[in-house]
């Protein structure tokens, strides 16, 4: 078939309208009810901006940057953890590989509220597991981490270490052997080894994980909720007060197409240097 009679277009079509009905949609609806004035329920013509100059002087900044420094820290994190893991499930595991990473995707179909939930009883002070085990073995005395920023912060690392691991495993599966014996026949030592082949080959993989983790980490609310306490406030919980319980929605929109320029201003030059062909080996 000729290039003028390709089907491709027609195929595409319907995911066209659907990521434009359901995707670009509510964005432009939620941008417009941001620029109505305060407590406003219709969408009309008078337009103004101080729902986006409040959003920067009533305190709302504080929220948005525990967000940002909690998603940069956990995605930083993840990926420490995760290499190390990602290189030994890939060449050393074997056979045991599918089943180790098997037992590490399983939690994901479980509710993540239940999870945290499991691990806030991890960490309570009298009667949580970790407390309780470390006065029985050592006789040692622990402060609850509960209700913390820290807290908040090895939830989100749990939570999403998933997220970071099975693309950087990916990407860790694009780094030739011979590269490796190449360079180590050329003197390289492991850390250069790392730095000059493993990490640029397997740098698709991990451009993907880190972006998976911090756009969810940054949405991010059950873990500041169950785990934070009112120790932490997120910008999502921000958000979902503005439109539910004081009932302003333009704020809460506002508030909203803030966090999303924010994460387009990450995402889109990360993704403008991805390529996806080589990592789906095309």
């Amino acid at each position: 078939m000729s290039r003028t009679g390709s089907p491709g277009p027609w195929f595409a079509a319907p995911v066209a309208i659907f990521m434009l009905l359901c995707f670009a949609g509510p964005i432009l609806i939620v941008t417009w009810f941001s620029l109505m004035p305060s407590r406003t329920f219709e969408l009309t013509a008078a337009f103004t901006l101080e729902n986006y100059v409040a959003a920067i002087s009533d305190g709302y900044a504080r929220p948005m940057m525990w967000s940002l420094l909690g998603a940069a820290i956990t995605t930083i994190v993840t990926a420490l953890l995760a290499w190390p893991s990602a290189i030994i499930l890939h060449r050393y595991a074997g056979r045991w590989a599918t089943l180790v990473s098997a037992l590490i995707a399983l939690p994901i179909f479980i509710s993540e509220s239940v999870r945290l939930f499991g691990m806030s009883v991890f960490m309570m002070p009298r009667g949580g597991i970790l407390a309780g085990s470390l006065n029985a073995a050592f006789g040692i005395e622990i402060g609850s981490i509960l209700n913390t920023w820290n807290a908040a912060l090895v939830g989100m690392i749990y939570i999403h270490l998933p997220f970071m691991l099975f693309p950087l495993l990916l990407g860790v599966s694009l780094i030739p052997a011979d590269r490796i014996e190449a360079a180590r026949d050329l003197g390289a030592n492991r850390w250069q080894v790392m730095r000059e082949v493993e990490l640029p080959l397997a740098a698709p993989g991990l451009m993907i994980g880190a972006l998976l983790t911090f756009v969810l980490c940054l949405g991010a609310n059950a873990e500041a909720a169950i785990l934070g306490g009112r120790a932490v406030t997120v910008i999502t919980a921000a958000i979902e007060q503005r439109f539910n319980y004081a009932q302003d929605w333009p704020m809460g929109a506002a508030l909203t197409v803030g966090v999303i320029a924010i994460t387009a201003a990450i995402v889109l030059p990360v993704l403008s240097r991805l390529d996806l062909n080589r990592l789906t080996k095309r």
